[in-house]
Protein backbone atom coordinates (compact mmCIF):
# COMPACT_ATOMS: atom_id res chain seq x y z
CA UNK A 1 0.00 0.00 0.00
CA UNK A 2 1.15 3.40 -0.88
CA UNK A 3 2.34 5.61 2.22
CA UNK A 4 0.03 8.52 2.89
CA UNK A 5 0.94 12.20 4.07
CA UNK A 6 0.79 12.26 8.14
CA UNK A 7 -1.88 14.63 9.14
CA UNK A 8 -0.50 17.57 10.84
CA UNK A 9 -1.05 18.30 14.23
CA UNK A 10 -4.33 21.01 15.42
CA UNK A 11 -2.72 24.70 15.43
CA UNK A 12 -4.12 27.23 18.13
CA UNK A 13 -5.34 30.69 16.84
CA UNK A 14 -3.43 33.67 18.08
CA UNK A 15 -6.00 35.15 20.21
CA UNK A 16 -6.04 38.62 21.01
CA UNK A 17 -6.64 37.30 25.17
CA UNK A 18 -6.36 33.37 26.37
CA UNK A 19 -10.06 32.18 26.13
CA UNK A 20 -11.92 31.58 29.80
CA UNK A 21 -12.10 28.01 30.29
CA UNK A 22 -14.12 26.40 32.89
CA UNK A 23 -13.29 22.47 33.38
CA UNK A 24 -16.55 20.99 35.43
CA UNK A 25 -16.15 17.55 36.45
CA UNK A 26 -13.12 16.96 38.11
CA UNK A 27 -12.48 13.11 37.49
CA UNK A 28 -9.72 10.74 35.34
CA UNK A 29 -10.90 12.48 32.15
CA UNK A 30 -11.40 15.88 33.49
CA UNK A 31 -8.00 16.11 35.55
CA UNK A 32 -6.35 13.69 37.52
CA UNK A 33 -5.08 11.08 34.79
CA UNK A 34 -2.03 12.82 34.48
CA UNK A 35 -1.95 15.01 37.57
CA UNK A 36 1.04 13.15 38.60
CA UNK A 37 3.21 14.44 35.14
CA UNK A 38 1.98 17.50 34.31
CA UNK A 39 5.20 18.43 32.14
CA UNK A 40 4.63 15.83 29.89
CA UNK A 41 4.66 16.11 25.88
CA UNK A 42 1.00 14.94 25.54
CA UNK A 43 -2.24 15.45 27.64
CA UNK A 44 -4.15 13.16 28.96
CA UNK A 45 -6.75 15.04 30.55
CA UNK A 46 -8.80 18.05 29.52
CA UNK A 47 -6.91 19.94 32.85
CA UNK A 48 -3.98 19.53 31.17
CA UNK A 49 -4.76 20.47 27.50
CA UNK A 50 -6.04 23.77 28.28
CA UNK A 51 -3.39 24.38 30.68
CA UNK A 52 -0.80 23.68 28.42
CA UNK A 53 -2.21 25.47 25.67
CA UNK A 54 -0.93 29.33 25.44
CA UNK A 55 -4.78 30.37 23.78
CA UNK A 56 -6.43 29.07 27.21
CA UNK A 57 -6.60 30.30 30.58
CA UNK A 58 -7.87 27.85 33.39
CA UNK A 59 -9.70 29.84 34.98
CA UNK A 60 -11.68 27.55 37.62
CA UNK A 61 -12.19 24.12 37.83
CA UNK A 62 -16.00 22.53 39.65
CA UNK A 63 -17.10 19.36 41.04
CA UNK A 64 -19.87 18.27 43.04
CA UNK A 65 -17.16 16.92 45.60
CA UNK A 66 -15.34 20.10 47.06
CA UNK A 67 -12.09 19.06 48.15
CA UNK A 68 -11.35 17.23 44.41
CA UNK A 69 -12.55 20.93 42.96
CA UNK A 70 -9.53 22.13 45.37
CA UNK A 71 -7.17 19.51 44.46
CA UNK A 72 -7.83 20.13 40.53
CA UNK A 73 -7.52 23.63 40.73
CA UNK A 74 -4.27 23.58 43.02
CA UNK A 75 -2.51 21.17 40.70
CA UNK A 76 -3.51 22.91 37.36
CA UNK A 77 -2.69 26.28 38.60
CA UNK A 78 -6.65 27.49 38.41
CA UNK A 79 -7.58 30.52 40.74
CA UNK A 80 -10.99 29.08 41.46
CA UNK A 81 -12.53 26.13 42.69
CA UNK A 82 -16.41 25.63 43.38
CA UNK A 83 -18.74 22.66 44.16
CA UNK A 84 -21.75 23.72 42.11
CA UNK A 85 -21.36 24.78 38.41
CA UNK A 86 -24.26 27.62 39.00
CA UNK A 87 -22.57 29.82 41.43
CA UNK A 88 -18.99 29.58 39.04
CA UNK A 89 -20.95 30.95 35.87
CA UNK A 90 -23.00 33.25 38.06
CA UNK A 91 -19.48 34.83 39.30
CA UNK A 92 -17.09 34.23 36.11
CA UNK A 93 -17.75 35.03 32.17
CA UNK A 94 -16.63 31.70 30.74
CA UNK A 95 -15.59 31.24 26.90
CA UNK A 96 -15.47 27.13 26.84
CA UNK A 97 -16.34 25.20 29.37
CA UNK A 98 -15.75 21.66 29.86
CA UNK A 99 -19.07 19.06 30.62
CA UNK A 100 -16.54 16.11 32.05
CA UNK A 101 -19.19 15.60 35.00
CA UNK A 102 -20.97 12.20 34.96
CA UNK A 103 -23.73 11.76 32.01
CA UNK A 104 -26.41 11.94 34.71
CA UNK A 105 -25.46 15.24 35.62
CA UNK A 106 -24.97 17.07 32.42
CA UNK A 107 -28.33 18.35 32.14
CA UNK A 108 -27.43 20.28 35.49
CA UNK A 109 -24.16 21.86 34.10
CA UNK A 110 -25.18 22.50 30.36
CA UNK A 111 -28.21 24.57 31.37
CA UNK A 112 -26.73 27.01 33.54
CA UNK A 113 -23.66 27.57 31.14
CA UNK A 114 -26.18 28.19 28.12
CA UNK A 115 -27.91 30.61 30.43
CA UNK A 116 -24.69 32.28 30.79
CA UNK A 117 -23.54 32.77 27.17
CA UNK A 118 -20.82 30.47 27.06
CA UNK A 119 -19.39 30.31 23.33
CA UNK A 120 -18.09 26.57 23.76
CA UNK A 121 -19.25 23.75 25.07
CA UNK A 122 -16.55 20.59 25.29
CA UNK A 123 -19.07 17.44 26.34
CA UNK A 124 -17.68 14.33 26.99
CA UNK A 125 -19.28 11.24 25.61
CA UNK A 126 -21.86 9.76 25.95
CA UNK A 127 -23.82 13.02 25.80
CA UNK A 128 -26.38 11.90 28.61
CA UNK A 129 -27.79 8.73 30.16
CA UNK A 130 -31.02 8.22 28.16
CA UNK A 131 -31.75 9.09 24.15
CA UNK A 132 -34.44 11.06 26.01
CA UNK A 133 -32.20 13.09 28.00
CA UNK A 134 -29.75 13.54 24.48
CA UNK A 135 -32.38 14.21 22.33
CA UNK A 136 -33.31 17.52 24.90
CA UNK A 137 -29.56 18.83 25.29
CA UNK A 138 -29.01 18.27 21.77
CA UNK A 139 -32.15 20.67 20.90
CA UNK A 140 -31.07 23.29 23.42
CA UNK A 141 -27.42 24.01 22.75
CA UNK A 142 -28.60 24.53 18.93
CA UNK A 143 -31.66 26.94 19.77
CA UNK A 144 -28.92 29.07 21.94
CA UNK A 145 -26.85 28.96 19.21
CA UNK A 146 -23.42 27.60 20.85
CA UNK A 147 -20.93 25.41 19.56
CA UNK A 148 -20.54 21.66 20.77
CA UNK A 149 -17.53 19.66 20.57
CA UNK A 150 -18.05 15.55 21.85
CA UNK A 151 -15.17 14.33 23.10
CA UNK A 152 -15.01 11.10 20.76
CA UNK A 153 -11.29 11.19 21.42
CA UNK A 154 -10.29 8.99 18.53
CA UNK A 155 -11.54 12.06 15.87
CA UNK A 156 -8.40 13.61 16.93
CA UNK A 157 -5.91 11.02 16.72
CA UNK A 158 -3.68 11.83 13.44
CA UNK A 159 -3.28 7.69 12.71
CA UNK A 160 -6.76 7.85 12.96
CA UNK A 161 -7.04 10.80 10.42
CA UNK A 162 -4.57 9.03 7.89
CA UNK A 163 -6.57 5.73 8.26
CA UNK A 164 -9.90 7.62 7.50
CA UNK A 165 -8.34 9.36 3.85
CA UNK A 166 -6.90 5.66 3.16
CA UNK A 167 -10.26 4.45 3.20
CA UNK A 168 -11.83 7.21 2.10
CA UNK A 169 -9.25 7.25 -0.89
CA UNK A 170 -10.29 3.52 -1.74
CA UNK A 171 -7.28 1.40 -0.55
CA UNK A 172 -9.03 -0.99 0.44
CA UNK A 173 -11.58 -1.13 -2.07
CA UNK A 174 -15.15 -1.53 -1.05
CA UNK A 175 -15.72 -2.09 2.50
CA UNK A 176 -17.22 -5.65 2.67
CA UNK A 177 -17.65 -5.89 6.93
CA UNK A 178 -15.90 -4.49 10.41
CA UNK A 179 -15.69 -6.92 13.17
CA UNK A 180 -14.96 -5.15 16.73
CA UNK A 181 -14.51 -6.34 20.34
CA UNK A 182 -15.25 -3.85 23.24
CA UNK A 183 -16.17 -4.04 26.93
CA UNK A 184 -17.57 -1.53 29.42
CA UNK A 185 -20.62 -0.96 28.08
CA UNK A 186 -22.32 0.01 24.62
CA UNK A 187 -23.25 3.15 25.81
CA UNK A 188 -19.54 4.12 27.63
CA UNK A 189 -17.24 2.57 25.01
CA UNK A 190 -18.98 0.69 22.38
CA UNK A 191 -20.41 4.60 21.27
CA UNK A 192 -16.62 5.18 20.69
CA UNK A 193 -16.70 1.87 18.01
CA UNK A 194 -19.63 3.71 16.64
CA UNK A 195 -18.31 6.74 16.11
CA UNK A 196 -15.07 5.82 14.55
CA UNK A 197 -16.42 3.59 11.90
CA UNK A 198 -18.70 6.62 10.77
CA UNK A 199 -15.59 8.83 11.12
CA UNK A 200 -13.60 6.61 9.38
CA UNK A 201 -15.97 5.38 6.37
CA UNK A 202 -17.90 8.80 5.87
CA UNK A 203 -21.32 6.79 6.73
CA UNK A 204 -23.94 7.35 8.57
CA UNK A 205 -25.93 4.47 11.30
CA UNK A 206 -29.01 3.49 9.77
CA UNK A 207 -30.11 0.92 11.84
CA UNK A 208 -28.77 -1.39 14.53
CA UNK A 209 -30.28 -5.00 16.01
CA UNK A 210 -28.98 -7.12 19.04
CA UNK A 211 -27.14 -10.06 18.90
CA UNK A 212 -27.59 -10.94 22.93
CA UNK A 213 -24.89 -11.39 25.32
CA UNK A 214 -23.05 -14.44 26.35
CA UNK A 215 -21.51 -12.74 29.08
CA UNK A 216 -22.20 -12.89 32.61
CA UNK A 217 -24.45 -10.42 33.99
CA UNK A 218 -22.10 -9.00 36.57
CA UNK A 219 -20.15 -7.61 34.01
CA UNK A 220 -22.44 -4.77 34.39
CA UNK A 221 -22.25 -4.17 37.67
CA UNK A 222 -19.72 -1.03 37.22
CA UNK A 223 -22.81 0.64 35.78
CA UNK A 224 -25.59 -0.82 38.22
CA UNK A 225 -26.34 -3.31 35.31
CA UNK A 226 -27.91 -0.35 32.86
CA UNK A 227 -25.27 -0.48 30.27
CA UNK A 228 -24.28 -4.01 29.61
CA UNK A 229 -21.88 -5.55 26.19
CA UNK A 230 -24.27 -6.16 24.45
CA UNK A 231 -23.11 -8.18 20.89
CA UNK A 232 -24.46 -6.10 18.36
CA UNK A 233 -24.57 -5.30 14.42
CA UNK A 234 -24.31 -1.63 12.93
CA UNK A 235 -25.64 -1.45 9.53
CA UNK A 236 -24.18 2.01 8.10
CA UNK A 237 -24.96 3.19 4.71
CA UNK A 238 -24.85 7.34 3.13
CA UNK A 239 -25.95 10.62 4.92
CA UNK A 240 -29.46 11.42 3.30
CA UNK A 241 -28.35 14.01 0.57
CA UNK A 242 -25.12 12.61 0.04
CA UNK A 243 -23.87 10.45 -2.60
CA UNK A 244 -21.39 8.28 -0.44
CA UNK A 245 -20.10 6.09 1.96
CA UNK A 246 -16.72 4.84 2.41
CA UNK A 247 -15.81 3.97 -1.36
CA UNK A 248 -18.57 3.51 -3.27
CA UNK A 249 -21.55 4.45 -1.26
CA UNK A 250 -23.23 0.98 -0.19
CA UNK A 251 -24.08 -0.09 2.68
CA UNK A 252 -21.73 -2.23 5.11
CA UNK A 253 -22.44 -3.64 8.68
CA UNK A 254 -20.02 -3.38 11.75
CA UNK A 255 -20.27 -6.25 14.26
CA UNK A 256 -19.18 -5.61 17.70
CA UNK A 257 -19.07 -8.15 20.24
CA UNK A 258 -19.03 -7.46 23.78
CA UNK A 259 -16.40 -8.39 26.32
CA UNK A 260 -16.01 -8.78 30.16
CA UNK A 261 -14.13 -5.31 31.01
CA UNK A 262 -13.18 -6.81 34.40
CA UNK A 263 -10.54 -9.06 32.95
CA UNK A 264 -9.02 -6.29 30.47
CA UNK A 265 -10.28 -3.11 28.44
CA UNK A 266 -10.70 -4.04 25.27
CA UNK A 267 -11.33 -2.05 21.92
CA UNK A 268 -10.14 -3.94 18.98
CA UNK A 269 -11.63 -3.64 15.10
CA UNK A 270 -10.97 -5.19 11.78
CA UNK A 271 -11.89 -3.28 8.75
CA UNK A 272 -12.10 -5.71 5.79
CA UNK A 273 -12.20 -4.23 2.04
CA UNK A 274 -11.95 -6.04 -1.14
CA UNK A 275 -8.07 -4.96 -1.68
CA UNK A 276 -7.08 -5.13 1.67
CA UNK A 277 -7.33 -4.83 5.26
CA UNK A 278 -6.59 -2.72 8.32
CA UNK A 279 -6.65 -3.41 11.87
CA UNK A 280 -6.90 -1.33 15.17
CA UNK A 281 -5.27 -3.30 18.55
CA UNK A 282 -4.02 -1.93 21.56
CA UNK A 283 -6.66 -0.88 22.79
CA UNK A 284 -7.57 1.31 19.43
CA UNK A 285 -4.23 2.61 19.88
CA UNK A 286 -2.24 0.33 17.09
CA UNK A 287 -3.38 0.85 13.32
CA UNK A 288 -1.86 -1.99 11.03
CA UNK A 289 -2.58 -2.25 7.24
CA UNK A 290 -2.63 -5.66 5.33
CA UNK A 291 -2.54 -5.42 1.67
CA UNK A 292 -2.73 -8.71 -0.92
CA UNK A 293 -0.73 -10.68 -2.98
CA UNK A 294 -0.65 -13.56 -5.33
CA UNK A 295 -0.48 -16.64 -2.81
CA UNK A 296 3.36 -17.99 -4.11
CA UNK A 297 2.11 -21.83 -3.25
CA UNK A 298 -1.49 -22.23 -4.52
CA UNK A 299 -1.79 -20.68 -8.05
CA UNK A 300 -5.16 -18.40 -8.40
CA UNK A 301 -5.23 -17.91 -5.02
CA UNK A 302 -4.96 -14.22 -3.45
CA UNK A 303 -3.78 -14.22 0.47
CA UNK A 304 -2.97 -11.16 2.77
CA UNK A 305 0.32 -9.40 2.23
CA UNK A 306 2.70 -8.86 5.42
CA UNK A 307 0.74 -5.70 7.76
CA UNK A 308 2.02 -2.61 7.89
CA UNK A 309 2.41 -0.59 11.09
CA UNK A 310 1.33 2.87 10.97
CA UNK A 311 2.74 5.06 13.95
CA UNK A 312 0.75 5.24 17.38
CA UNK A 313 -0.33 9.06 17.66
CA UNK A 314 -3.00 8.55 20.05
CA UNK A 315 -1.43 10.49 23.16
CA UNK A 316 -1.88 13.98 20.31
CA UNK A 317 -5.66 13.26 20.31
CA UNK A 318 -6.49 15.54 23.85
CA UNK A 319 -4.03 18.42 22.93
CA UNK A 320 -5.44 18.70 19.19
CA UNK A 321 -8.99 18.57 20.48
CA UNK A 322 -8.32 20.89 22.73
CA UNK A 323 -6.73 23.31 19.97
CA UNK A 324 -9.50 23.00 18.00
CA UNK A 325 -12.18 23.71 20.72
CA UNK A 326 -10.15 27.23 20.65
CA UNK A 327 -10.57 27.93 17.39
CA UNK A 328 -14.13 27.17 17.85
CA UNK A 329 -14.12 29.59 20.29
CA UNK A 330 -12.41 32.30 18.85
CA UNK A 331 -14.57 31.91 15.26
CA UNK A 332 -11.51 30.48 12.95
CA UNK A 333 -12.90 27.47 12.70
CA UNK A 334 -17.13 27.49 12.54
CA UNK A 335 -17.75 23.37 12.75
CA UNK A 336 -16.79 20.84 15.13
CA UNK A 337 -15.03 17.42 13.67
CA UNK A 338 -17.55 16.30 16.27
CA UNK A 339 -20.92 17.99 17.69
CA UNK A 340 -23.75 17.39 19.37
CA UNK A 341 -26.04 16.43 16.57
CA UNK A 342 -23.13 14.21 15.44
CA UNK A 343 -22.64 12.62 18.93
CA UNK A 344 -26.94 11.89 19.00
CA UNK A 345 -26.62 10.06 16.11
CA UNK A 346 -24.43 7.31 17.81
CA UNK A 347 -27.25 7.77 20.90
CA UNK A 348 -29.57 6.70 18.34
CA UNK A 349 -27.61 4.16 17.47
CA UNK A 350 -27.27 2.20 21.05
CA UNK A 351 -30.71 3.12 21.76
CA UNK A 352 -31.55 1.14 18.33
CA UNK A 353 -29.93 -1.83 19.43
CA UNK A 354 -31.37 -1.30 23.01
CA UNK A 355 -34.59 -1.36 21.66
CA UNK A 356 -34.10 -4.58 19.42
CA UNK A 357 -32.69 -6.65 22.14
CA UNK A 358 -36.42 -5.81 24.03
CA UNK A 359 -37.77 -6.88 20.96
CA UNK A 360 -36.16 -10.05 20.26
CA UNK A 361 -32.82 -9.22 18.32
CA UNK A 362 -35.60 -7.34 15.80
CA UNK A 363 -33.84 -4.46 13.07
CA UNK A 364 -34.54 -1.29 14.24
CA UNK A 365 -34.04 1.91 12.42
CA UNK A 366 -32.36 4.79 13.56
CA UNK A 367 -35.31 7.05 12.00
CA UNK A 368 -38.29 5.03 14.07
CA UNK A 369 -36.84 6.64 17.49
CA UNK A 370 -35.29 10.10 16.30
Amino acid sequence: MTQAATIPPATTPAAAAPARVAIIGCGLIGAQWDADSPAADYSLTHAAGFTKNPGAQLLACCDHDQARAQQAAQRWGAPHAYDDPRRLFAAHAIDIAVVAAASSARWSVIEPALAAGVRVLVIEKPLATTLAESQRLVAAVEAAGVRTLVNFSRRWDPAMGDLRARIQRGELGRIQRLVGSYGKGLSNNGSHMIDLVANLTGAVPLRARSLGSPLEPGEAEWSNGADPALDVQIEYGPAAGCGGSGADGRRFQLTMLGSDQRAFTCFELRVTGTLGMAELSLGGRQVTLTGLRADPQYAGYTIPDAPQALPARNLEAMDNMVAEALRLASGEQRAASCDARAALTTALAVAAARRSAERGGAWIALHELD
